[in-house]
């Protein structure tokens, strides 16, 4: 290993209070000289020494820092074997017959190694939670018996016949399976309410692209043009969709799939009244920047969705639009992109903010008693809690 790479402490023994020389609890809690006591997976305190309970042997991990581990809040690791395959600069409609075309020409077994692969990478930089967006479904395995924790989304295009939004996985302790419509451009509005009222019944988050592209854009503000051509060729019947519409996000508030347990991903194509019923909503919000940079050429707003209300996390996308699956990269990335946000808005992106959109605050996003004892330990060091963000956020070597 690096090392300066991310260490991921074993908890999951004898109860032990792990010290270091600062503890960043939460974006907000900051502890220097802090422990962090925790059995059998679990954390037990949080605090300075004293507060520990006592007894308990205490492993010093050195002057660096612990914190929660990383949360990737979309990805498709499925498309892990399209890395440096597809050109990033011939347009969204040619990307995406350029991927079509590459994934289809490889084995389902060269795409599941690659996606291990992905696993792997995920894990090394830190990241122990993550939203897999499965279009063909052969992530769910992998990604169950990798250890890792999160959401496991089946992606669904065009029209499938009824019933097959209730084709899921059972979920695990560690691993929800649940719902995502590709698209408000590519999905049948019928089908996305179904998607929808099945995730509601089941208490699952869904997952939704939303303000991704232009052509996206275009689409539901017009009813035709150049992507209603592509779905036109791929078979996918639109004629009855309720087109034109005032643009991506009201088009789904409209089909009622826009509430608390919905995460909407991307939001380029969107503005301040946008951001206004998506907090109205009480919708959870995913970015990827580095993947809307290289596939755009733009980036979302996130000043105007902070200054909305909203709490936005941060995703990577697939390494078939993006250099890495490092959230830690991401997170370097959007400080230099949105150099006025703070960097500890940018950790609660990657951590609380992405636990909530989860379903899973009660379990990640920050080190407090109760949560599960996922705790990397980063050689990082700083004089001062301000400096110490700034080198965890802007550094991804650290």
């Amino acid at each position: 290993m690096n090392a300066a790479a991310p260490r991921v402490l074993d908890t999951r023994q004898d109860a032990a209070t792990h010290r270091a020389g600062w503890v960043v609890a939460a974006p907000d809690r900051i502890i220097r000289n802090g422990c962090v006591a925790a059995a059998d997976g679990r954390i037990i305190a949080v605090g300075p020494r004293a507060a520990m309970p006592a007894g308990l042997p205490v492993q010093d991990h050195g002057p660096g820092t612990l914190m929660p581990l990383l949360i990737n809040a979309h990805t498709h690791l499925e498309l892990s074997a399209l890395a440096g395959r597809l050109p990033l600069d011939r347009g969204f409609r040619f990307w995406v017959r350029r991927l079509m075309a590459e994934r289809a020409a490889l084995s389902p077994k060269a795409l599941v190694d690659a996606a291990k692969e992905g696993i792997d990478a995920l894990a090394a930089g830190g990241c122990g939670v993550t939203a897999e967006v499965s279009t063909l479904g052969l992530t769910w395995e992998p990604l169950r018996d990798s250890g890792l924790s999160g959401v496991w989304f089946r992606e669904f295009l065009g029209n499938p016949p009824a019933g097959t939004e209730a084709a899921l996985p059972d979920s695990t302790p560690l691993l929800t399976a649940a719902a995502a419509g590709h698209g408000p451009h590519t999905t049948d509005p019928a089908f996305l309410r179904r998607l929808k009222t099945t995730a509601r019944r089941g208490g699952r988050p869904f997952s939704i692209h939303l303000g991704e592209s232009e052509d996206e854009q275009d689409f539901l503000t017009t009813g035709k043009g150049a992507w209603a051509d592509f779905l036109t060729e791929r078979g996918i019947d639109f004629s009855g969709w309720p087109l034109p519409a005032d643009g991506p996000v009201p088009y789904a508030d409209r089909l009622g799939i826009l509430d608390a347990g919905t995460l909407a991903v991307h939001l380029i194509h969107a503005g301040p009244g946008d951001f206004d019923i998506l907090r109205e909503r009480g919708v959870h919000v995913c970015l990827c920047p580095r993947s809307n940079r290289n596939l755009h050429g733009r980036l979302p707003d996130l000043p105007g969705m902070l200054d909305a209300g909203l709490a936005p996390c941060l995703g990577t996308d697939s390494l078939a639009g993006t250099e890495s699956l490092s959230i830690r990269d991401e997170m370097a990335f959007s400080a230099r992109a949105y150099p006025g946000v703070p960097p500890e808005t940018i950790l609660a992106m990657a951590t609380r903010n992405a636990a909530a959109a989860l379903h899973l605050s009660d379990q990640f996003g920050s080190l407090a008693p109760g949560k599960s004892a996922g705790i990397q330990y980063l050689p990082a060091t700083a004089p001062t809690p301000s400096a110490l963000m700034e080198r965890i956020v802007h550094d991804p070597t650290t």
